[in-house]
């Protein structure tokens, strides 16, 4: 009897979270999966516009810049050594109110709204779910130690050695 009660909590506490989603889901939204991404330094591993939602750590050294259309809902970053805002005249900024975080082994959230996110460094890991564009790189120098990433629940590629063309995430409702 008692696995069966063990095993009615463990269904609902996967029930839950997966309701949850359910409910804020859009018809046509993709994902956008990395798993341990690297590239030299300057370069950018994700740069992402998307509405919806991305969640993600940076396991080595690295930046994010975050910048939210609306400022309806506020980012998060934990573990970062620092964050700033970028001044207005900052050519980072798409929306006007972007942060900038540095630091080892940060993680970051942001979440139902439209964000451009543009992640540096090494040992990235990504979850964006929505709708949007995605320019990814690698490192050309070692391609098969720059990680990986998963487009639309598709298979899983190496990071591209230069920036990507734009990938699209999702599908477009017209």
């Amino acid at each position: 009897m008692r696995r069966l009660g063990f095993f009615g909590v463990f269904v609902l506490v996967l029930a839950v979270p997966a309701a949850a989603f359910a409910l804020h889901a859009t018809p046509g939204d993709g994902t956008l999966v990395v798993k341990d991404g690297a590239a030299p330094k300057g370069q950018a591993v994700v740069q992402l516009v998307i509405t919806g939602s991305a969640i993600g750590r940076v396991r080595g050294l690295g930046k994010i810049v975050i910048d939210n259309a609306t400022a309806s809902s506020n980012p998060e970053v934990t573990n970062a050594d620092g964050c700033k805002n970028l001044g207005k005249d900052d050519p980072r900024q798409i929306y006007g109110s972007a942060i900038l975080c540095t630091g080892n082994d940060f993680r970051f959230r942001a979440v139902q709204d439209t964000y451009a996110i543009t992640v540096y460094g090494s040992g990235v890991y990504l979850l964006a779910i929505g709708q949007g564009k995605a320019i990814l790189s690698g490192s050309p120098s070692d391609p098969l130690d720059d990680g990986s990433y998963s487009l639309n629940g598709g298979d899983f590629h190496s990071l591209p050695g230069v920036p990507s063309k734009p990938l699209l995430i999702g599908l477009p409702i017209g």
